[in-house]
Parts: structure tokens; sequence; C-alpha cells
């Protein structure tokens, strides 16, 4: 296995949990004890402020109730259909990914990505939960590659799809289940020259749609030429639209727009912020979600220390200040979310009434959250 995989460390990983579950007890804890448990809401994976990674989740009271370690540092988290299982994926570009029993709060499997590939942060499940697909990176060449996981046989590796592009980032299941949305971001990078971007004069991001049992190409999606630049790397899928973040890799002086929609068999749509949002957001969006109705959008900016939040429609409707904030997930009611911090706090955000409200942390831990936050249905 290329040890240059192996090493490559970066800040945190982070974990969020937002819901009724007890903190773990002890080792040999009694079964009734076990039975009492309830699972996360929400997850994340983090820091722990000494050079280490973990995956957690927080119970109601701020403590920690689900804190497990990681190999190197995580990224993004996929939730299994059915609630008791989750997957944590290695950060870009890892090799791992740690399967998650959220009932027993244990780690259940740690597996690592076949030697011609390496992780690029993301995963989602079929809607049957049968089976896990990874966004990954071929060593060799650099291609976009799908990694095939059978869930139900102990995440049996399958093989691979094409991604049909290069820097697979997010990925999602259709509305119908039958396909998968990939969010190629475009770049070019190597296993021996880790997250250095080696071709951003020619890079080529694309949106696409993938039959999801043979890797044939549905659909692709461009942005403008002159916006190649403009790297799609996260995704979020509303009641109607498809939210697309952006992260621009062109000179720091400009300001394009770093959002984009896209409604059933149309394009892509840009949509700005006004001047004082747009130049806050640095050129740098780090997630996308929406809220439980599908009619909000929440899209982060973390070098700008800024949540934007959009309608159902593609229009800007707001923005709120978390400092290094990238975490953003469903809240609990319609237009609302949790988002979350580098810096360690926690927010509910109502996209209603404008009220962005700080929610309990562990006092004593040196919590540094992650780029993502996933809501456990």
């Amino acid at each position: 296995m290329d040890q240059t995989r192996r090493r490559f460390l970066h800040l945190s990983a982070a974990a969020l949990a937002l819901g009724a579950f007890a903190t773990l007890g002890p080792p040999g804890r009694s079964q009734a004890q076990a039975q009492a448990r309830t699972r996360p809401r929400l997850l994340s994976a983090r820091g722990d402020g000494a050079g280490g990674y973990r995956v957690s989740g927080l119970d109601p009271a701020g403590g920690l109730a689900l804190d497990l370690p990681l190999p190197a540092r995580g990224h993004g988290l996929a939730l299994r259909p059915g609630g008791r299982e989750a997957v944590c994926v290695a950060r870009r570009p890892g090799d791992f990914l740690l399967v998650l029993d959220l009932e027993a709060g244990t780690q259940s499997a740690l597996h690592q990505t076949p030697e011609h590939t390496h992780c690029c942060g993301h995963a989602v499940y079929s809607a049957d939960g049968a089976l896990l697909y990874t966004t990954e990176t071929s060593v060799d060449g650099g291609a976009g590659r799908i990694g095939v996981w059978d869930a139900a046989a102990g995440y049996r590796r399958l093989g691979d799809l094409p991604s049909h592009g290069l820097d697979p980032h997010e990925l999602l299941l259709s509305p119908d289940g039958e396909a998968l949305i990939v969010a190629n971001g475009g770049i070019l990078t190597r296993p021996e020259t880790g997250r250095s971007k080696l071709n951003l004069d020619t890079m080529d991001p694309c949106l696409v749609y993938l039959d999801r049992r043979d890797g044939r190409l549905l659909a692709e999606h461009r942005l403008p030429a002159e916006l190649h630049q403009l790297s799609i790397r996260h995704l979020a899928q509303g009641r109607g639209r498809l939210c697309v973040a952006l992260q621009y890799e062109g000179p720091g002086s400009e300001r394009p727009p770093l959002v984009a929609f896209q409604a059933p068999g149309q394009g892509l749509d840009l949509a700005a912020a006004p001047d004082p949002v747009q130049g806050a957001m640095r050129n740098y969006c780090g997630s996308a979600a929406t809220d439980p109705t599908g009619d909000w959008f929440a899209v982060s900016a973390p070098r700008g220390d800024l949540v934007s939040f959009w309608d159902g429609q593609g229009a800007y409707r707001g923005s709120t200040r978390v400092p290094d904030g990238c975490g953003a997930a469903p809240g609990d009611a319609p237009g609302t979310f949790f988002l979350s911090s580098g810096a360690g706090a926690l927010y509910r955000h109502d996209c209603t009434t404008g009220e962005t409200r700080p929610l309990p942390v562990p006092p004593s831990e040196a919590i540094q959250w992650d780029n993502h936050l996933t809501l456990c249905a």
C-alpha cells in the first residue's frame, strides 16, 4: 500500500450527534444499560486538539455519546438505510472506511481501498442498503472511480465504476434510486504529491448521472467554458432541485458565483449572493445540505466564516456568521439546520426567523469539528 496515503494527515476529523442517545458506559456495562442507549441523530468526524482523529456523537446535553478513534483524518459519513450502521470515509487521499454500529456505539469493521485507488472522502448507500458506493481516484493516471462494496456481505469489495471525470468528490443517489449523481471536481492529484493540484489551467469539472449498476453515463453537465476553474464539489438534493456547491481555483481577485442549481432534465444554473456576501465567501464552499422539507438549502463557506441560505427556487435568502463553519445538516423542524464550526462550536439556525443559537458542546474536550455532518434518520 502506498505509504504516502497512509501518512497523510491534516487538521481534524470530527463528529457530531444531536439527538436522544445516552452516554456510553464503560466496557462491561450491563445488557440493560446497553439497551437503554439510543442512536445519534447527527454524526461527523473531528480532531481532538492533540493531532488525533475521531468520529463522535453528541447527546442533547452536549456530552460525547459516541467517540471512536480513526486511523487518519476522516471526512464524510453515510448512513445505511435502516439507521443501524454508518460508514466514515477517509479524507482525500486516504485509504480507509470505518463502519460504525450506531446501536452498540462501536466500530464494526475497518476496510481499506485496493492498491489501485484512494478515497476521495464521500460515500452513499443504495436505497436497499445492500451496496455502498465510494468516490475514489485511480493511483495510475488519476481517473475518477466509484468503488462498489457489498454491504450485505461484510463490505466485500465488488469492483469499481468510472466516474466519467477527474476528482470525484461528493455523490448522491438519485431520487428514483437508479442512478448515482457525482460531483467530478476536475482536479488532477497523484498519491506521490498528496493534495497538490496538478492541472488547474486545464481542469474540467462536470456533474454526471451514471447508472449505478454498470457505470453507464446517463447525463453530463458542465459550467460555461470560461468558468472551467470552478470545481464542482458538494451536492444536496432538495424536493425539486439539486444544489451544487463550488470552489474557485482561478485568480483570487475574481468573484464568480459559488452556488448552482439543477432542475430535473435541465442544465446548471449559477446563482450569486449579494456582493458583500459573495466577496465574504472567499471563493470556497465547503458543504451543502437541505432542511427536513427539501425546500431550503444551506451552503457553507468556512474560509469566510459564514453559511448562506437559499430557497427551493435557488434564490439567496440570507446568511449567518459561523467561525470556520463548514458542517451543515437538516435541523429538527422545517427551515432549520444544524451547523458546526472547526473552532468547536455547534449551532441551530432557523431560516424562517433568521435566528442562530449555540448548542451545548463537551466542556472539557478540545474538539475541532470537521467538514461534514450527517443526519441519522
